[in-house]
């Protein structure tokens, strides 16, 4: 391939991956707003081909998830179009290897959102389809960093042993905090616990009859749909799962800063790490303050995304750069 059209292929899985924390957030919204049924049909709108549905009749509910839709078809193809270019390239096997699951996993996810909808959103479905959706985020953040010019230029960091062991290890707590997301909002458990920093009246929870007792009577003065003692573990979990975190993130910077400070692209990593985390934990006791205001509740997903987007970056910034070196 020309120096040319290595730019134009690097700049279009950049779009991919911003067009797909896009999606994210718009899909965020449909759950937010609670309109995922507005559109009853799929994979036609209303009876109509999606893209012949009149522009005038995006209303309501229907705006939020007929744009879902097509926001989602967008993705689609130019994942379609990025994995041909990819296929077609003399790039690395793994990346092409890479763009071929991102594209398998991207149809998966669109059936199963059509699912969800002829279904009537069964948790079990709508949760899988929302870890669906940042395990593809995290696959177009590994493409588009594959063929990077940061990636070709890096130099082997031998010395950061502790780096990579504490990058792996956030990744995978803040992709699990992800799924206890997930379940916590399609099981509607987000305010199973309204209030903050308390829960249910308790610094401790004890999830108790008392303490269950003590939520409903606060569900029931907000008028809020009354829980059981399941809905307020999961929500329990979510919050212990961001402290755990947290103080994952504090040990790895007091223990290791100095190693940080070596490597100055890990270094910058980090620092957005902590900005995406301040603002993630904000937004997470804003949406309960808040009682699940719709647009806190969305930014508070795709920051989410975000944060596990980055984390994803610090791993592929602090590991090797081939691929077989990994085991080692």
């Amino acid at each position: 391939m020309n120096l040319s059209s290595i730019i134009w292929l690097q700049r279009l899985t950049k779009a991919t991956v911003f067009f797909t924390l896009f999606l994210i957030f718009i899909g965020a919204l449909v759950k937010s707003h609670e309109v995922g049924l507005s559109v009853p049909d799929w994979p036609t709108t209303y009876g109509k081909q999606m893209f012949a549905f009149p522009l005038s009749d995006m209303v309501g509910g229907i705006f939020y998830e007929h744009g879902h839709r097509m926001m989602a078809t967008f993705v689609g193809f130019i994942t379609l179009v990025q994995t041909i270019c990819l296929g077609f390239s003399n790039q690395q096997r793994w990346v092409k290897k890479t763009a071929y699951a991102s594209l398998l996993l991207v149809i998966i996810q669109g059936i199963f959102g059509g699912i969800t909808v002829l279904f009537f959103l069964p948790p079990a479905i709508s949760i899988i389809h929302g870890v669906l959706a940042q395990t593809f985020f995290v696959l177009t953040i590994l493409i588009a960093y594959g063929i990077s010019n940061e990636r070709s230029r890096r130099i082997e960091d031998n010395e950061s042993l502790e780096v990579k062991k504490y990058s792996l290890i956030i990744l995978v707590m803040v992709y699990i905090q992800l799924i206890l997301g997930a379940l916590m909002r399609h099981t509607a458990s987000g305010l199973a616990i309204p209030d903050f920093p308390t829960m249910g009246g308790a610094w401790i929870p004890t999830f108790s009859d008392t303490m269950i007792n003590n939520i409903n009577v606060i569900l029931f003065d907000m008028d809020i749909d009354m829980v059981n003692r399941y809905q307020v573990i999961i929500h329990f979990t979510h919050r212990l799962g961001a402290l755990i975190i947290s103080g994952t993130i504090g040990y790895f910077l007091y223990r290791h800063g100095y190693l940080i400070k070596k490597n100055q692209i890990v270094m910058k990593t980090v620092r957005w790490i902590i900005i995406l985390l301040l603002a993630q934990l904000t937004l997470g006791v804003f949406t309960i303050l808040s009682e699940k205001s719709p647009y806190i509740a969305s930014f508070h997903v795709v920051v989410g995304a975000a944060f596990l987007g980055l984390c994803t970056l610090l791993v592929l910034r602090s590991h090797p750069i081939r691929w077989i070196d990994w085991k080692s």
